[in-house]
């Protein structure tokens, strides 16, 4: 049991980082756009959306494989 905890708060961190980061690069990035050519909420929008895009296909990449193990382990 102690094995699948820590396997879980892995999970969870690992997720915390990976939708932290992103999302942060990708808004940092927008703003930077956005004083670059001074079109300022256009960029700050349209990196938010793509960094959202990215932390969502991340997070399935991530959580697809765990619980297809989790539920195979719980049929047996």
């Amino acid at each position: 049991m102690k094995n699948g905890l820590a396997a879980a708060m892995a999970i969870g961190l690992e997720l915390g980082f990976l939708m932290a980061l992103p999302l942060a690069v990708f808004l940092l990035l927008g703003v930077w756009l956005d004083k670059k050519f001074g079109t300022m909420p256009l960029f700050v929008i349209v990196c938010l959306l793509a960094g959202l895009g990215a932390v969502f296909l991340e997070v399935k990449r991530i959580i697809l494989p765990f619980l297809e193990k989790r539920s195979k382990n719980s049929d047996k």
